[in-house]
């Protein structure tokens, strides 16, 4: 696992009542790269439980832009926002 990455899914795991598989096809896109603790979903309020099935697509879309335009670089962005919103403001957990 890496620090920065798509975040791991449960087998079987539902958005909006429906399987990820059935809803997102190409959500195994995402298996292309070690998942990690946080990603650029999260950074961009993707977090928590899904309910809606829309939900669940924007993160899967949020994963594959995240592959898609990797570098070293967006990974400390990454961090960097994360640890600014959880540590340094009133919005963190």
């Amino acid at each position: 696992m890496s620090l920065v990455g798509p975040r791991p899914h449960v087998p079987g795991m539902l958005a909006g009542g429906v399987l990820y598989e059935q809803l997102v096809p190409y959500h195994f896109q995402r298996h292309t790269v070690r998942p990690g603790i946080t990603g650029l979903a999260q950074v961009n309020g993707c977090r928590g439980e899904i309910v809606q099935a829309e939900d669940a697509i924007k993160r899967v879309d949020y994963d594959l832009d995240y592959i898609a335009g990797w570098s070293h670089w967006s990974d400390i962005k990454i961090i960097a926002k994360i640890c600014k919103r959880e540590f340094l403001s009133d919005h963190g957990v």
